[in-house]
């Protein structure tokens, strides 16, 4: 079970890399690397029955030009893995790493000098942002961790800020979250996932198609099945109001591990999701390296939320919403609605937008 969660959260950092791969390249496995990975592909691949493998042999074995050569071989990986999967040169990885670093970079940076929203919100609100995270793959795996603990402090960092005794609802954005580790994003809105003081701890789940393996945020730290995956430097720290209610922003470029916190926020008591569609990568995947060097992205799990609900698919907002200030307005009005914000008087309204997007 260890080595598998290593390999999952390892491998939705590799998917965010892919997405970063320009759409030509002309690099192919090695004749053994392509038969060790047509081999994974036809019996562990999530969707392998919907590829003719003996075909796909004939046909790669007919092939002489490496471009066709890499065309048939990112179909078959496309439909086996609902488009989820992939296979990366090292040379590949490398340089999607790079790029694929930079734009995070800068998007973190965007995010922590923190743009005011446009539509205001009110002050009785806290409001996280949590986008993408994509830590360095190369680093030592300690590193790794530190890095990763990291991030999560900065998360709930902030939500200690906010949680200062008048929050009775927040806002979890996920809306510009386009994957990276999943780890970090879960520990740091933890306190957040329960829903109530003695909430349930599972909070979502990977199934391989014959069992649940559940996500946990149990005693401040997350875990995956019964083995720790993360804990924060204060595991003892708890929200003033665990059972304030919760809106969820999504979007269409809401992916991966962006859609695995959408799921552990849904089925959540107290909470309702705002926006459009997500991209539709709620799966995990396993990365393999290959005889060559070379690394494929083995989807081989579905993502579902506590309620083992969840198909791989886009997930579906409770509130549809097409902008943003849409999405924002309808998930305020709905957090004032609930008992825990009504009858009580704003303060500052309209300031709060710009003063807790400063990150």
């Amino acid at each position: 079970m260890r080595g598998k969660q290593s390999g999952v959260t390892v491998s939705i950092l590799l998917a965010a890399v892919l997405l970063a791969l320009p759409a030509a390249a002309t690099p192919v496995p090695s004749l053994p690397a392509r038969e060790q990975m047509l081999g994974l592909l036809e019996h562990r691949a999530l969707h392998r029955d919907r590829v003719d493998w003996t075909a796909l042999r004939r046909d790669l074995a007919a092939a002489s030009d490496p471009d066709r050569q890499r065309r048939l071989l990112s179909d078959a990986i496309n439909r086996a893995t609902a488009g989820h999967g992939g296979w990366m040169s090292a040379e590949e990885m490398q340089e999607g790493y790079r790029k694929r670093g930079a734009r995070s970079s800068t998007t973190q940076a965007a995010v922590a000098t923190g743009a005011p929203e446009t539509y205001p919100l009110d002050a009785r609100l806290g409001l996280i942002r949590v986008g993408p995270y994509l830590p360095d793959p190369a680093l030592p795996r300690e590193r790794q961790r530190d890095a990763e603990r990291q991030h999560a402090h900065r998360l709930q960092d902030e939500l200690w800020r906010q949680d200062d005794g008048s929050r009775c609802g927040w806002i979890v954005d996920l809306g510009d979250n386009t994957g990276g580790n999943m780890w970090p994003m879960l520990l740091g809105v933890g306190p957040l996932l329960p829903g109530r003081a003695d909430g349930p701890d599972v909070v979502g789940h990977f199934f391989d198609g014959a069992a649940l393996q559940p996500w946990r945020y149990r005693e401040g730290a997350v875990w995956v099945g019964d083995a720790l995956r993360l804990a924060p430097d204060d595991a003892a720290r708890r929200l003033r109001r665990p059972d304030a209610p919760v809106a969820v922003l999504q979007s269409a470029r809401t992916a991966s591990s962006g859609e695995a916190i959408v799921l552990a926020l849904r089925g959540r008591p107290h909470s309702r999701s705002f926006g459009t569609p997500t991209m539709g990568y709620s799966t995990g995947n396993v990365p393999v390296t290959l005889v060559d060097g070379s690394t494929l992205l083995l989807t081989s799990t579905l993502m579902k939320d506590r309620n083992g609900l969840g198909d791989g698919a886009r997930i579906a907002p409770d509130v549809t919403a097409a902008q943003r200030a849409e999405a924002t307005r309808l998930a305020q009005a709905w957090l004032l609605e609930q008992p825990a914000c009504s009858g009580r008087p704003a303060r500052n309204m309209g300031k709060q937008a710009t003063r807790e997007s400063a990150r």
